[in-house]
């Protein structure tokens, strides 16, 4: 089932003109700092209810590459919290699992995983915070305030109404969540190869 498939088969829940005034609210507030947002490399190419289809850069690196997409979708907002989908920038088809463009990385807290039976051995620990079964998957990305996370069976007791009124799930939440764990690590590592020698 096509991603458009899967929001036009979604049951409504909320009346989608309550819903829609919710996502014109996430938009009002991420536009108060539209400026800001773009230097940091966030760019919204579409808005339009209940999908919001935003653009990533890396505008740290020299030349800034495109590295890629993220789906929002906001029906039965805020009943439910957002779907989020990374896509390929281009042509919004989802990453599958094997072929993330970033590792999406997360450090863990030392006091998650210190026991007696982990011994420290230097390496920084880290969470992959798309999450997949299968290579092939379509990965979810794993925080509360997404809709695929409150959904999965790991997190059945983690209820989104819990985190509804603390800020996880509203746009800019996301957003700021996609940048800070698949944009904002990244740098360079060049490398010169001589491919041919002029004589």
């Amino acid at each position: 089932m096509s991603r458009r498939a899967s929001v036009a088969t979604a049951e409504i829940l909320v009346d989608p003109t309550v819903s829609r005034a919710k996502f014109e609210r996430e938009l009002v507030e991420y536009r108060k700092l539209e400026t800001e947002h773009q230097r940091r490399g966030w760019w919204i190419l579409k808005a339009e209810f209940p999908e919001v289809f935003t653009v990533f850069a890396a505008p740290q690196l020299r030349p800034s590459p495109v590295v890629f997409g993220a789906l929002l979708d906001f029906t039965n907002y805020d009943l439910w919290p957002p779907s989020v989908q990374v896509v390929d920038p281009f042509t919004r088809e989802p990453y599958s699992g094997h072929n993330l463009p970033v590792p999406f990385l997360r450090r863990v807290p030392q006091a998650a995983v210190m026991s007696e039976e982990q011994p420290n051995d230097g390496r920084i620990p880290v969470q992959q915070l798309m999450q997949f079964h299968q290579p092939d998957q379509v990965p979810f990305l794993c925080l509360p305030g997404v809709r695929e996370y409150h959904q999965h069976p790991a997190h059945t007791g983690d209820l989104w109404l819990l985190h509804r009124n603390r800020g996880e799930g509203t746009l800019f939440f996301i957003l700021d969540k996609l940048y800070t764990y698949g944009v904002a690590p990244l740098g360079y590592n060049l490398g010169y190869r001589i491919t041919d020698v002029p004589e």
